[in-house]
């Protein structure tokens, strides 16, 4: 029987191609962070390190979803909650810190559209994940023998 990852093989190709995306991306980010060279406060030395940890991250789920090991779908997710963990920290910033939040008027919809889609993602990727067919015990059948 063949390793499977996801019920569907349409889900598979879809969070594998945007897991591929998501490297990139965030390789492409990293190595553009390194040629500015800009690291004048703790905000840009913290979201250098951000887009580190998500790049190994995301390569680490990327091998791991072409492998099919079953543990890709909790690295993916990981990469998931890291990425709305920054998004979050990055809005809260803007919002009490910087007080920049709402002078653009795209600021109000962009938000919450980036979080729906990110957890719209999550649910897809929990939801069809592969599920081995075990026969659940009733609570009378535990510890009796049924040869």
């Amino acid at each position: 029987m063949k390793k499977r990852v996801f019920k569907y093989k349409f889900v598979y190709w879809i969070i594998l191609s945007l897991n591929i995306i998501l490297f990139i991306s965030f390789s492409i980010g990293l190595i553009n962070r390194i040629e500015t060279d800009n690291f004048d406060n703790s905000i840009d030395v913290f979201s250098f390190v951000a887009i580190i940890m998500i790049c190994i991250l995301s390569f680490t789920s990327l091998i791991m979803f072409i492998i099919k090991n079953k543990n890709s779908i909790i690295t993916f997710s990981a990469v998931l909650f890291l990425i709305l963990l920054i998004i979050s920290f990055f809005l809260f910033y803007s919002i009490f810190i910087v007080k920049d939040f709402g002078e653009n008027s795209t600021d109000f919809y962009t938000v919450p559209l980036v979080y729906g889609i990110i957890l719209g993602i999550l649910f897809i990727t929990n939801y069809f994940k592969f599920r081995k067919d075990i026969n659940e015990l009733e609570i009378e059948e535990i510890g009796q023998n049924q040869n």
